[in-house]
């Protein structure tokens, strides 16, 4: 029984002190995958939105009912980055920008203390977005 274990380490030893010497390792990229690359580069290069959360704490048709509530959201929340958005006839009001549910939730908590048909909605945010709020909510 030593002697099949002496054996299998000196086998191990010898593999080892092989892969150890196959570190200069080269990929080759076909042109399919360079092409496929390249695509990819260009297609997404000039994007700058994520998919993301923003908090939505207003849906009306009434501007004037948008533009008190944004006022209040104000007065209590002067830190959180917010705005408006008019998908016509509608008005809608978002607050914050994250990549990360978990903060959004947490948020969402605090803003529903004070606007309780808040909720929570994917949207596409920018990273100077996302930074901005996280810099904000600190």
């Amino acid at each position: 029984m030593k002697k099949i274990q002496i054996f299998l380490m000196l086998l191990i030893g010898l593999i080892g002190a092989n892969v150890a010497d196959g570190q200069d390792l080269q990929f080759v990229e076909t042109s399919d995958i360079q092409q496929a690359m390249l695509e990819y580069k260009n297609r997404y290069q000039g994007d700058t939105d994520l998919p993301g959360y923003r908090i939505q704490y207003l849906f009306t048709t009434d501007r004037r009912e948008m533009e008190n509530e944004q006022k209040k959201f104000l007065e209590q929340y002067k830190s959180i980055p917010n705005e408006w958005v008019h998908d016509q006839p509608y008005y809608r009001l978002y607050a914050g920008s994250f990549v990360d549910r978990s903060a959004a939730m947490q948020l969402l908590i605090q803003i529903r203390e004070n606007f309780p048909s808040a909720l929570l909605v994917n949207s596409r945010v920018t990273v100077e977005q996302v930074l901005e709020c996280r810099q904000n909510l600190r």
